[in-house]
């Protein structure tokens, strides 16, 4: 509640709302909040850590809303991550950047509805295996709110599921991917799936799994495109891209299959198995 002796009493809503004197207010009032949550962050976290358990999404809105206060509202965000726990569940971006190594050119993210479907994701693999910290964004408004934070301290916020994610060597170099070493599987692989996926490649994020379905640019996460199917019913078939580990045996295994005969049955069913397997896991952990 605001007491004012510079309002007028007998106008409209509209015009109130468009008054100069409203406008004013609005931007004394979101300036003090702000100053004051800025203020509790840095001298009582743990009581700021339970308000943005509750009113963190509000705060994260305000990057899309309102980015003229976005570098006041970049230091209130925060964010659950690899690298975070029950103890010290959130991150601040300051935070993240100054634990940061050296050889880490971007801050790495991904959305998806729980931190245990993205802890678990195989296209985190080699940024964990690099010690690369990755923000884990379940809340529904965290995607579009980086559109009004592009950056931060300087380096740049990537996607660690899109397609596109540059993962260099520690010698900075950019990982050799055996395209033509594999490429009797990759033709097999694109004729069986094609229905299914837009593209097969061998991957550079992947140390531990077999494969991994990446979501190409511009494309919908797992669960954003479901919630858009129950809300509407009928969404085109997003076809994602299927990333083959060259180091995992069973990979290993398919190639020395298709280099002996790729047009085999057995080839087809194991590739089909493969993808199946994946997007049950996939699907199980979005719900």
């Amino acid at each position: 509640m605001i007491d004012s002796d510079d309002l007028p009493l007998n106008v409209s809503r509209e015009l109130l709302q468009d008054s100069a004197t409203v406008r004013t207010i609005k931007k004394q009032v979101i300036r003090r909040v702000l100053d004051l949550l800025l203020e509790v962050a840095e001298n009582k976290p743990d009581d700021y850590s339970k308000f943005f358990r509750q009113f963190g999404a509000v705060l994260k809105e305000g990057l899309h809303f309102d980015p003229a206060h976005k570098d006041k509202l970049g230091k209130l965000v925060r964010y659950e991550s690899t690298q975070t726990n029950s103890e010290a569940p959130y991150v601040s971006l300051d935070e993240y950047v100054k634990r940061m190594p050296m050889a880490q050119p971007a801050i790495y993210y991904a959305v998806g509805p729980s931190r245990a479907l993205l802890d678990k994701s195989p296209q985190l693999e080699a940024l964990k295996k690099r010690g690369f910290e990755v923000l884990l964004m379940t809340d529904g408004v965290d995607q579009f709110a980086l559109d009004g934070l592009s950056e931060w301290e300087g380096k740049p916020f990537a996607n660690a599921v899109e397609a596109d994610l540059d993962i260099k060597n520690e010698d900075g170099e950019d990982p050799k991917a055996p395209e033509g070493d594999f490429a009797p599987l990759l033709m097999r692989a694109k004729e069986v799936l094609s229905e299914h996926v837009s593209e097969v490649r061998v991957s550079k994020r992947l140390t531990d799994s077999p494969v991994c379905l990446v979501i190409p640019k511009g494309g919908l996460p797992p669960h954003i495109e479901r919630l858009i199917r129950a809300q509407r019913g009928e969404l085109p078939n997003q076809k994602r891209i299927l990333e083959l580990n060259p180091t995992h045996p069973v990979v290993v295994r398919l190639q020395t299959d298709a280099v002996g005969d790729a047009s085999t049955d057995k080839l087809k069913e194991s590739i089909e198995m493969l993808y199946v397997a994946r997007v049950a896991a996939l699907m199980e952990r979005v719900g």
